[in-house]
């Protein structure tokens, strides 16, 4: 599976409680205009709803016993047997495939002997759609979800259902640890906070390690207008994608991925929390 997690989010919360005293509420423009005057500084929930996807397709085959990841970073084939097989893919040494029947196959991921991640993919009787359902152990919590795919291309006669390309359709659930975020910025300090890890970079300096990344992820950031922040996370030297951060004169936090590796784009937003 290439997508565990990408952008995702949860029910927007107010902010009507961001700006208002003893003395009355305040109308709408004063309400937006002073959660935007506070800046990207603080703590910030992401609203599922609003998450936009621009996906590349997934290839996946299964057939003969093996299962094979066209569009993995890095592309990898294992058998299909419910057994661990080396890999060499960031953050993940070992792989397991488990062909549970002939719509649904599981998948489990570990790093140096320590299981990250597990997830599963069902396809729909009319093979035309498909579900997911994902574990992410990586962080302070686990993270739990579900996702769906759209067939674009059915695989090759004889092989599994899951087989052919897909297109990444919905994120449909995703637990409140994956979602939340802080930021903090003083004078030219810019630091991060999530349940996977945290950094703290100088704006517009050198790349520095995400604390936590089992990947050896990197991240620099600069400041690309008032309200604007732009991260770009490398790994050996090389971008794997950018994300844009900007503070709308409504108070919302609206976000922007590319992935410099296949192009998928993701756009959401978040509220203060």
């Amino acid at each position: 599976m290439k997508k565990l997690t990408t952008m995702t989010a949860v029910l927007a919360l107010s902010l009507g409680a961001v700006a208002c005293d003893a003395g009355g509420d305040m109308d709408a423009d004063t309400t937006t205009a002073a959660a935007a005057a506070e800046g990207i500084s603080g703590d910030w929930m992401i609203d599922i709803d609003s998450a936009e996807f621009e996906s590349s397709e997934d290839e996946w085959v299964l057939a003969d016993g093996t299962y094979e990841c066209k569009s993995c970073d890095t592309p990898y084939s294992v058998p299909a047997d419910g057994e661990w097989h080396a890999v060499e893919l960031p953050g993940t040494d070992e792989v397991m495939v488990e062909e549970v029947d002939d719509r649904t196959v599981k998948f489990s991921g570990r790093h140096e002997g320590e299981v990250v991640y597990e997830s599963s993919m069902t396809v729909s009787e009319d093979g035309q759609s498909a579900t997911g359902n994902f574990k992410n152990m990586r962080g302070a919590e686990v993270v739990e979800g579900s996702n769906r795919w759209t067939r674009v291309e059915a695989g090759a006669d004889g092989s599994h259902a899951v087989s052919g390309k897909w297109m990444y359709d919905d994120v449909e659930t995703v637990s409140d640890a994956g979602l939340r975020a802080s930021f903090n910025v003083e004078g030219d300090q810019f630091s991060w906070q999530g349940n996977s890890g945290s950094y703290t970079a100088t704006l517009g300096g050198e790349p520095v390690a995400v604390e936590g990344s089992d990947s050896g992820e990197m991240v620099k950031v600069e400041q690309i207008g008032e309200n604007s922040y732009r991260e770009t996370f490398m790994r050996d030297g090389e971008e794997q994608g950018t994300t844009e951060w900007t503070v709308g004169e409504d108070g919302r936090l609206n976000g922007l991925y590319r992935n410099a590796k296949n192009g998928d784009v993701t756009r959401f937003s978040a509220t203060r929390v």
